[in-house]
């Protein structure tokens, strides 16, 4: 209820969800909105390898890749 608030009140054009499970839950929530990009970066978590390598460098790289960040 809480993320369709803030999406109606802020109108993003992109969700990015922290992890592919907040990217699940968060398209099945929004699912209505056609006017909203979806997408994800690394959950920066500790039991990830891949979130232990230079994950600010790697979120960044993937909103690069998703045309969010330049």
């Amino acid at each position: 209820a809480f993320l369709r608030t803030l999406v109606e009140q802020v109108k993003p054009k992109y969700v990015i969800g922290v992890g592919a499970f907040a990217e699940k839950r968060a398209m099945q929530t929004l699912a209505d909105y056609s006017d909203i990009t979806f997408g994800r970066i690394l959950h920066p978590s500790p039991a990830s390898p891949l979130a232990n390598k230079d994950w600010p460098g790697t979120a960044t790289r993937q909103l690069q890749e998703l045309g969010i960040w330049e």
